[in-house]
């Protein structure tokens, strides 16, 4: 009966301590755009998971769920020549270090929690000649 009651608690004491990026960072980020002109209008995908959100001027944050995958935001305005960017994603200082002490990373890597793209962007097209 002591076993079965020591196993508890340490199985308990696993799963509370793992996972210190999905716990204390989350899963999915919100990343916010400043855009010019204020007609922009960009479009983001990411491989594997096609289109994942439009931003404009009025609806500016993008909430996405976080991955080692880059997304790529085509952005046009009319008048102005378009133009894509890469948001690379990197891993998290929380991701690494909960990795290293607690499960080796292995939650944070599934749910992508130890993944953080930038938190703003800034996107100015050039006028077309």
């Amino acid at each position: 009966m002591k076993k079965c009651r020591l196993m508890i608690l340490l199985a308990m004491g696993t799963v509370s301590m793992s996972s210190c990026a999905s716990i204390t960072q989350g899963t999915s980020q919100s990343i916010i755009f400043n855009l010019e002109p204020k007609e922009t209008k960009c479009v983001a995908t990411r491989t594997g998971d096609g289109e994942i959100g439009t931003i404009t001027h009025t609806n500016n944050t993008l909430t996405l769920s976080k991955s080692k995958s880059d997304v790529l935001v085509n952005c046009t305005a009319p008048g102005y020549k378009p133009k894509t960017l890469r948001m690379v994603s990197s891993t998290s200082a929380n991701g690494v270090v909960g990795g290293i002490f607690l499960d080796l990373g292995i939650t944070d890597m599934i749910t992508g929690a130890m993944w953080k793209y930038g938190d703003s962007i800034n996107i100015a097209l050039d006028k077309e000649s």
